[in-house]
């Protein structure tokens, strides 16, 4: 059975849902994991290296325990400017960690996720997702906003 990671990256709440290909719109077998921490702002780089290394192992063994092979991550949007460089740092680690372990890697442009699964890209894409995926059947409790998103990156 071929199990998909969907994975929405962030420093303080990175989130990772797993799909199963036969799921069958059965979402008792859709799982998912949030995973980051804040840090002080005179943090050190050693404290951020490390932070990139905690997120990326808690991912990695999220992915091993639900037996994905591979993982769409979705593409950088860097909003926030100021957090880019963070971001980046984020990823590259995580992409490393993942190849590593034998997961296959591949970027998600959410553009086309949403178009795929609305037709269109609104505006506030984020709330028509959510309905969208409401509507199929989805539950999202204890899903957040940050869980929502990488299961559209799966899709």
């Amino acid at each position: 059975m071929t199990v998909v990671l969907g994975l929405d990256l962030s420093a303080t709440a990175a989130a990772a849902v797993s799909v199963p290909l036969d799921w069958d719109g059965q979402w008792s077998r859709v799982h998912s994991v949030v995973v980051g921490e804040k840090l002080r702002i005179d943090a050190i780089d050693a404290e951020r290296a490390r932070r990139c290394e905690t997120i990326a192992s808690r991912l990695v063994a999220f992915a091993q325990a639900e037996r994905a092979t591979v993982a769409f991550i979705e593409g950088y949007a860097f909003s926030q400017h100021s957090a880019a460089h963070t971001l980046a740092e984020v990823g590259g680690v995580v992409r490393l960690e993942l190849v590593r372990a034998g997961i296959e890697i591949r970027t998600a442009n959410m553009g086309t996720s949403r178009r795929l699964l609305l037709g269109k890209c609104p505006k506030g894409a984020k709330v028509a997702v959510y309905a969208a995926l409401k509507a199929a059947g989805a539950t999202f409790e204890p899903w957040t906003n940050r869980t929502r998103s990488p299961l559209l990156t799966s899709v």
